[in-house]
């Protein structure tokens, strides 16, 4: 079988995989060995040079792929080097598997997720707001155990962070679309069942990809019905949410604080209101990535799959058209 890389010529060195780093793996592992043969492209006008003779393709960009499919009647797999695949999913053809690396983050992700409940607990991004005013205005709260967390997402991402929140001593209440879920939550509920949680929630998290059922969920009038002491970590799609009422109730004093780590337009324009917004941490979509294992992850991951498809076993991570990720 042929596998065709395709790197991100505008990506960082870290996240570019070598034709002969891919090569070294696939020898070093007794059931992939001698198997394949391998091509690598970062010119996005040669794509239609390579995937004619393509079995599998590993995408380590996000473009139009779809648009050459038409040209590879071999193809019947595709590896996507991140966790987002909206884009694609609409024009994807069914004879052609989707997998994505979803889960890789879960790390890195979980410890974010855990240092911003943190922050609202001890008040930090109302601390921020005083220093930048010369205010002192001394609060004194508790630890955060037994603060009540609604955790939106429970796949690889959400399920590590619940781990982490409950071994700190958190209560939380996961988000599924079953309402079923292995991860560490004191219990788990439907998407459909949310309403009823919001009210009594300390800390809102959210790792939801962007689906039509999700577009928009959490609107002015839902988000209306956090209390005050409410924090928001938002690490999914920016569109799950509305962006403009977080930071009229963030200027209004009416949410503890919001760490944001995804924008609907990115980079953040600098005429953005979100920029002045009070009680608001802003990160540049880096809360997830670590590029110093990201690589080796989405190689681990790749590996097993490549073992899988050789025995016709069902993929790890396959992305679901119906589901939206």
């Amino acid at each position: 079988m042929h596998i065709h890389i395709e790197n991100d010529p505008a990506g960082p060195d870290a996240l570019q995989l070598p034709q002969a780093l891919l090569m070294q793996r696939l020898e070093a592992n007794p059931a992939l060995r001698g198997r394949f043969t391998l091509s690598e492209n970062s010119d996005p006008q040669r794509v239609g040079d390579f995937l004619p003779a393509a079995d599998i393709v590993w995408a380590g960009r996000k473009f139009p792929l779809y648009q050459h499919l038409s040209s590879a009647s071999t193809l019947g797999w595709v590896q996507v080097m991140s966790a987002g695949v909206e884009s694609w999913l609409e024009k994807w053809p069914d004879a052609v598997q989707l997998t994505n690396a979803s889960g890789v983050h879960g790390d890195k992700g979980a410890e974010f997720i855990l240092m911003s409940a943190l922050m609202f607990n001890y008040g930090i991004p109302g601390f921020l707001q005083d220093q930048a005013a010369r205010q002192w205005r001394p609060t004194f709260g508790g630890c955060a155990r037994g603060k009540k967390v609604l955790l939106l997402g429970l796949g690889g991402i959400g399920s590590a962070a619940a781990a982490l929140l409950t071994r700190q001593g958190y209560k939380v209440t996961g988000v599924t679309r079953s309402g079923e879920s292995t991860a560490d939550v004191a219990r788990c509920i439907r998407i459909a069942d949310v309403d009823a949680e919001l009210a009594d929630t300390d800390v809102l998290v959210s790792t939801l990809p962007l689906t039509p059922a999700t577009d928009g969920l959490f609107s002015r009038q839902r988000l209306a019905t956090l209390p005050a002491r409410a924090g928001v970590i938002i690490v999914g799609r920016a569109r799950v949410f509305d962006y403009d009422a977080l930071s009229d109730m963030l200027t209004a004093g009416q949410l503890a604080g919001a760490v944001l780590d995804v924008f609907n337009e990115e980079p953040l324009p600098q005429g953005d209101a979100l920029w002045q917004c009070p009680r608001l941490i802003i990160t540049p979509h880096c809360s997830l990535d670590d590029h110093g294992a990201y690589l080796d992850g989405c190689l681990t991951l790749f590996e097993q799959n490549l073992e899988r498809y050789l025995a016709k076993e069902p993929l790890i991570n396959r992305v679901s058209k119906e589901k939206g990720y």
